[in-house]
């Protein structure tokens, strides 16, 4: 197998992958408010998810809240 290093062609094709999955992701979310928890606007130092993390049901629910949200990058 021969290493090819990325060409800049590769870079701007998976950059542009990269906004389309984001922008499908967001769109969802816009759409479906109520689906999305918010996001808590203090740092996990600072107590920032300590309501949901707190117990073993959260942290199982937060498990799959991302299991379901990370995406394999297949948007069209």
């Amino acid at each position: 197998m021969i290493w090819r290093p990325f060409r800049r062609s590769d870079l701007v094709w998976l950059g542009e992958k990269a906004r389309r999955v984001h922008e499908a992701w967001l769109t969802r979310a816009m759409r479906e408010p109520d689906r999305w928890p918010r996001i808590p606007i203090r740092q996990v130092s600072e107590g920032g998810f300590d309501g949901v993390m707190s117990t073993a049901e959260g942290r199982a629910w937060a498990r799959r809240w991302w299991d379901a949200n990370l995406v394999d990058g297949d948007a069209d």
